[in-house]
């Protein structure tokens, strides 16, 4: 690649380690950008853009050339549907700081002054739209659309990976989506919560929280389905009456 072009979109957001849907995460096209005024690529596989100057901010990781995660958030506009623009604002705006490892890639502010910058380009609207519900928090796509179907459910937003200390001032456990004034934690477990010492030690975690007067929902991908509305249903009935139990009231 010459000076003049740099990766963007989704072949950006990829590089940023940035989670998209299966659909784009798994085509086999490089989106590769230059500023107006300048030739963009032409070859087999390669999607070659223009972009105006006023409008980008472009990085270097690993000696790569690419847009800025902010810029990419926005040009990822035009390519995801809404709650995987949430999905991936939360990721930009959080990293794994939660965890104590690698900071997050950009601000709520700067993916809202590139959207700004990003005027009525594609996917204005969905961006718009995303920024009202990116948080703070989120270490996993389950976890943000969880909480997507909490909150757009009518109950209230819970904390994300609230942390749980024991009377000694100990570290318990970080819980995905907690109501700490309830002492109810909504925990999402995928497949890696099956292997033998993640299962074993999940439990024990599990009781400690318990000891503490933690009540735990546990979710897995069927319960948080679009495609399984009678179990999303059941779901939100069992986060509802566990803080019902606890004190909650509408």
């Amino acid at each position: 690649m010459p000076p003049t072009q740099f990766f963007s979109h989704s072949t950006a957001a990829a590089i940023l380690g940035v989670p998209l849907p299966a659909t784009v995460a798994g085509s086999r096209r490089i989106h590769v950008s230059v500023r107006l005024g300048a030739q963009p690529p032409r070859a087999r596989g390669v999607v070659g853009h223009t972009l105006a100057p006023d409008r980008i901010d472009v990085t270097n990781l690993g000696g790569l050339a690419l847009t800025s995660p902010a810029t990419t958030f926005a040009l990822l506009g035009g390519m995801l549907e809404l709650d995987d623009l949430i999905v991936a604002g939360d990721n930009l705006v959080t990293g794994e700081a939660p965890r104590g490892g690698t900071p997050a890639l950009a601000t709520v502010q700067a993916l809202r002054d590139s959207v700004a910058r990003h005027g009525r380009g594609r996917g204005a609207r969905s961006l718009r739209a995303a920024l009202e519900e990116i948080r703070v928090g989120s270490l996993s796509p389950r976890e943000t659309l969880t909480r997507l179907l909490i909150v757009r459910s009518g109950l209230p937003e819970p904390e994300l990976n609230h942390a749980v200390f024991d009377d000694r001032g100990t570290l318990l456990a970080l819980v995905d989506l907690a109501y700490p004034k309830h002492r109810v934690g909504i925990e999402y477990e995928g497949d890696g919560h099956r292997e033998k010492e993640r299962f074993r030690a999940d439990i024990l975690r599990r009781e400690r929280l318990e000891d503490l007067g933690w009540t735990i929902v546990r979710l897995t991908s069927d319960d948080i389905s679009p495609g399984r509305p009678h179990r999303t249903a059941e779901t939100l009935t069992r986060i509802e009456s566990r803080l019902r139990l606890r004190g909650w009231s509408p």
